[in-house]
């Protein structure tokens, strides 16, 4: 018998996904494309995917969720698992994700598995766009899209530290 639960039996409830228009910059081998989102009434902020884009080569690479709960970043991007963020040294979260784009771009990419793509990166022209990405991010439209993704009920009110009976 497995441990695993049927998650098809349990009782399903709707997960809320507001976001924005997306936003674009291209820079040093990477595009970048950044939206505010609010997940429910649980967090929120902005999330900024990281795609490659060399000629050919439109993978998604990393994505950051930079939330103001539970800020995280994902690496590669379809991993779920988070990787915390720790921005305490940093002005805001959104300050954190410039710092960190712009100055670990190729770690970072490495990081998320994509090392074939880090020596095509022009670094330096991303670490100089640093005031064209806080612009972009500055600039971002409130949500207007709305979503609903299928969850299971007991999980949602986890998230959102509802008891359950």
């Amino acid at each position: 018998m497995s441990a695993e639960r049927d998650e098809s039996s349990e009782p399903m409830a709707s997960l809320e996904i507001r976001k924005g228009m997306d936003s674009v910059l291209d820079v040093g081998g990477l595009r970048f494309v950044a939206c505010r989102r609010e997940v429910d009434v649980i967090d929120g902020g902005i999330t900024l995917y990281v795609h490659s884009a060399t000629p050919g080569d439109e993978r998604e690479l990393l994505r950051f969720d930079l939330f103001r709960q539970r800020p995280h970043y994902h690496a590669p991007a379809t991993n779920e698992k988070e990787t915390s963020i720790d921005a305490s040294r940093s002005a805001s979260i959104e300050e954190w994700g410039v710092e960190n784009l712009t100055q670990r771009a190729g770690a970072l990419v490495v990081e998320a598995g994509f090392a074939d793509l880090a020596p095509n990166l022009d670094l330096a022209s991303i670490r100089a766009a640093a005031n064209d990405l806080r612009s972009l991010l500055a600039g971002l439209a409130e949500p207007t899209e709305i979503s609903h993704f299928p969850i299971p009920s007991a999980r949602l009110a986890a998230i959102r530290g509802e008891a359950t009976a």
